[in-house]
């Protein structure tokens, strides 16, 4: 269990979230929404322990500071230009979550390979990671967290840029992760459709956590509207299916 008690996230002087109090249960998968500039990167950042916050934070009720020392969150960053010329074969990439493990050369590679298989991505641990699409270089990324064997995954808009076949297969990915080896999964979104169908609960920020709880409840168009500052509501998607290897 996460617990955030009047978390405050500064750059400089501007605070970027403000006081924001919230509970985050186990084995869940929570999405946290919000317009750009909300602040959804900045408290997963903090979360990660990449940014100094005001507050408390306690990861099973341990403070925060303290478990990261002893325990890793498996992150993947918002998405770049950073395997534009990163000629490395994938199953490399994935082991870099190994490293504060003691394995040996061999046990680490093993291990990598294990967790390409778990996302269907063992046939392309040889290929440099350079050269496969966005979304197939999201499942890589998705494997190296994996690999770091965290309770918690923390995923920072992680469909942008995908078509909403991969974003379908993504979340389907997912579900199955967080489902066989009971993750907390934490993910920022935009997508309302795709949120209404996965998330188990919903965090809305912008600035300040505006309303939070479970799926269902928060996604009335009276809360989008106050999150976006416009008129609208959710548009279901349908399930779309294309060949993993093209995503």
């Amino acid at each position: 269990m996460i617990e955030m008690d009047s978390v405050t996230v500064r750059y400089y002087d501007q605070k970027i979230v403000s006081n924001i109090s919230v509970t985050i249960d186990d084995g869940k998968f929570h999405v946290i929404m919000g317009p750009n500039g909300g602040g959804k990167t900045t408290l997963m950042k903090a979360l990660v322990g990449l940014l100094p916050y005001e507050g408390k934070i306690k990861i099973d009720g341990i403070d925060h500071k303290k478990y990261i020392k002893d325990h890793s969150i498996g992150y993947l960053a918002q998405r770049g230009t950073q395997f534009s010329s990163f000629p490395i074969p994938a199953i490399e990439v994935v082991e870099m979550g190994r490293y504060r493990f003691k394995d040996s050369r061999k046990m680490r590679k093993n291990k990598a390979y294990d967790f390409l298989k778990i996302i269907g991505m063992e046939k392309f641990a040889n290929k440099r990671i350079d050269e496969m699409s966005g979304g197939q270089q999201q499942r890589i990324l998705m494997a190296r967290a994996l690999a770091t064997e965290s309770k918690i995954l923390v995923l920072d808009e992680p469909l942008t840029g995908m078509d909403p076949q991969a974003q379908s297969m993504f979340y389907e990915m997912i579900k199955n992760i967080k489902e066989n080896f009971a993750l907390t999964v934490i993910m920022s979104s935009h997508d309302v459709g795709f949120v209404s169908e996965y998330a188990d609960n919903i965090l809305c920020i912008n600035g300040v956590l505006i309303p939070h709880g479970k799926a269902a409840k928060v996604l009335s168009s009276e809360d989008i509207a106050q999150l976006y500052g416009l008129n609208i509501g959710i548009v279901e998607h349908h399930h779309l299916h294309s060949d993993k290897d093209d995503v």
